[in-house]
């Protein structure tokens, strides 16, 4: 459609376009402002709730929010760390540091510059017809053509195109919260295995003690003939075996301190302190209660939810795509004035005839173009809604799976730590006193004659292996609440309960 005009352009129809470009450019500018806000708030202040349950007081479980602390890093320098430093500290390292964690905050604001791409409208064109053979008309030849124009989608359609992109800036704050909570739980896991063979380390340094202290009295027995040489070589084996172990375990402990560095962006030989011992708080929630607790803050869950949310507002984009898009722009012709036709002049009276003077002007001429698409391949807009509603079909299913996968997640985790709780109270309470009795008493009767040496380290291994599997469930104990939390999505705050074990002698 074309609506010409010589001479000026009608006011009404010169602001009704501005009008209706400023109404789109401000749509997609809220868009963009709502969805800034969005990313801004996950990378300043990002949260992780505390979880406060008891469940053998009857208590309602409570939600406390309690920001983690993430712009106070350790004060290191070089490579000189602070002794004893705790668990939170490495993981708030982590998360400034940890290269996963930087690649997802580059992944959101890449996501984010996508808004103001899809809110945008398309670029403005210009056109020039310039014609060798002139358009000839009364007023004169028409030479060249100079047209502006502007496509306009359909005003839902950018509108859409925005809602797509801002739930995909969603879905990417979800996985770096996600990212987030796999680092703290591989933080965790790695202190911990730092945590376990400091515990060992500990033990066998220990036992290498009572061990010499054993050799001296088997020596000494040996020397008046009341033992034979081979108490002397068995103590002595023991010992040596006992060193060994102490080298095994300095070793695996400079890996698992690599481990621990590379999460926080170090080389692998940094120094990591040793860690001080840690005794575990009883846990007491519910499963359910963890379960329905993950459904709004597991970070994979909420991204599948803002999927969803981005395939729902793709099929409504497609839905529109039998609506035509609008293309308007403004032409101006040039217009090289003729000479108007002058009557000869009569001889007869010596005057010229009068004649119309009009073409004289020779005005440019104006146009007013409107130009709508015409969606008549509908089998290509048919197959843009069927992709649409298969993509949101999937997410669905998607959605159901991940949301089953989390629940069996967190009843599994659930399940070990309630077992290594119950492993923990036996050892505290039952085996390492009995078994730490049983060596005393076995060696005062070897020292009077009454005992075999053999019982006598037979017991003491026993105790040995008693206090080391005190450590390793300590550490599995606390890995299973760690993977807990990351299933969850919140920190949890251990509910203590009645202490029901009596103080801990120091280890053999």
């Amino acid at each position: 459609m074309e609506i010409s005009h010589n001479g000026k352009c009608p006011s009404t129809a010169g602001a009704t376009l501005p009008m209706i470009l400023g109404l789109l450019l401000t749509a997609g500018c809220a868009t963009y402002g709502q969805s800034a806000e969005q990313v801004s708030a996950a990378l300043k202040t990002w949260q992780r709730h505390q979880y406060a349950a008891s469940s053998e007081a009857g208590t309602t479980p409570m939600i406390v929010g309690t920001p983690a602390p993430t712009t106070t890093a350790p004060t290191a320098t070089g490579d000189r760390v602070p002794p004893h430093q705790p668990l939170k500290a490495y993981i708030r390292e982590a998360l400034e540091r940890n290269p996963c964690v930087a690649t997802a905050v580059a992944n959101l604001e890449a996501t984010l510059a996508r808004v103001p791409q899809a809110t945008a409208l398309p670029d403005p064109f210009v056109r020039n017809i310039i014609r060798p053979e002139p358009i000839q008309t009364a007023a004169g030849d028409m030479y060249y053509t100079l047209g502006v124009g502007q496509k306009i989608p359909f005003p839902a359609k950018l509108d859409r195109a925005g809602k797509v992109a801002a739930a995909e800036v969603r879905m990417a704050i979800e996985q770096l919260n996600a990212v987030r909570l796999r680092v703290i739980g591989d933080v965790e896991r790695a202190w911990y295995s730092v945590y376990l063979m400091d515990r060992h380390l500990e033990v066998a340094e220990a036992n290498v003690a009572i061990l010499e202290d054993l050799a001296r009295v088997v020596v000494a027995r040996y020397e008046v003939a009341k033992v034979t040489q081979a108490d002397v070589l068995r103590v002595k084996t023991e010992l040596a075996d006992l060193r060994n172990d102490l080298d095994i375990y300095r070793l695996r402990r400079s890996t698992a301190a690599a481990a621990l560095n590379q999460l926080r962006d170090y080389g692998p030989a940094r120094e990591v302190p040793h860690t001080q011992v840690v005794d575990p708080t009883p846990i007491a929630v519910e499963t359910d209660v963890l379960i329905r607790l993950a459904e709004t803050n597991n970070p994979e869950l909420a991204r599948l939810a803002r999927q969803r949310e981005r395939d729902v507002e793709k099929l409504a984009l497609a839905d529109l795509g039998y609506w035509p898009d609008l293309t308007v722009g403004i032409e101006w012709t040039y217009t090289d004035p003729r000479e108007p036709f002058k009557p000869p002049i009569n001889p007869e009276t010596g005057k010229r005839m009068a004649y119309n003077r009009q073409s004289e002007g020779g005005d440019d001429n104006w146009a007013f173009t409107i130009q709508f698409d015409v969606p008549l391949w509908i089998q290509k807009v048919e197959a843009a809604r069927r992709e649409a509603r298969m993509k949101l079909l999937a997410t669905d299913h998607e959605r159901r799976g991940t949301r089953n996968l989390v629940a069996f997640r967190i009843f599994d985790n659930w399940a070990r730590v309630q077992a290594k709780q119950k492993t923990q109270r036996l050892l505290d309470t039952v085996l390492i006193p009995q078994a730490r009795q049983t060596y005393e008493v076995s060696l005062t009767g070897y020292q009077v004659g009454d005992t075999t040496f053999l019982t006598v380290i037979d017991n003491w291994q026993r105790w040995l292996q008693f206090e080391q599997m005190r450590h390793q469930n300590v550490t599995e104990l606390d890995t299973a609440f760690s993977q807990l939390q990351q299933e969850v999505g919140l920190e949890l705050i251990r509910a203590p309960e009645p202490p029901t074990s009596s103080a801990r002698e120091d280890a053999p």
